[in-house]
């Protein structure tokens, strides 16, 4: 990437799968599980985990704001570059509404037959699956 000026940073999302997103921003905002946080360039070194939400990115040369829907992950910020590491990473562009909806809906049928089976174990795994769908649909309106 190009030489950044001391008033942007680097914001780069990385999962399994390699680089998911890296651009140059103006701002990165984030929730970390104790609360939301907007980094700007030269902000302390700072290192936080992060829920399952939105990362917003607002970027240097065309003032665009970019979405990207994470499953939770851990964020570090030094030296102007923030990364996250997260175990999935989407952009809103990429993100197909349908297969979205049908994956919200499964996990919904899914918490229903945990409460029926008092099943707790499948009752978090389908709550953390419609977290997960509901992300990735409130994301998707900001294509």
């Amino acid at each position: 990437m190009a030489n950044q000026t001391n008033k942007e940073l680097i914001v780069r999302i990385i999962s399994p799968h390699g680089i998911v997103y890296e651009h140059h921003a103006i701002a990165c905002s984030v929730r970390a599980i104790d609360g939301g946080m907007t980094l700007l360039a030269n902000h302390t070194p700072i290192m936080a985990a992060l829920e399952i939400s939105p990362v917003q990115v607002r970027r240097t040369h065309d003032d665009i704001v970019d979405f990207i829907a994470i499953n939770g992950g851990v964020m570090q910020m030094s030296h102007n570059v923030c990364e996250i590491i997260t175990s999935f990473a989407i952009r809103a562009r990429d993100i197909d509404e349908a297969r979205v909806e049908l994956d919200k809906q499964e996990a919904e049928a899914e918490m229903r037959a945990a409460i029926t089976n008092e099943d707790s174990q499948a009752f978090k795994r389908a709550k953390i699956a419609l977290e997960r769908a509901i992300n990735m649909i409130s994301i998707s309106k900001n294509k």
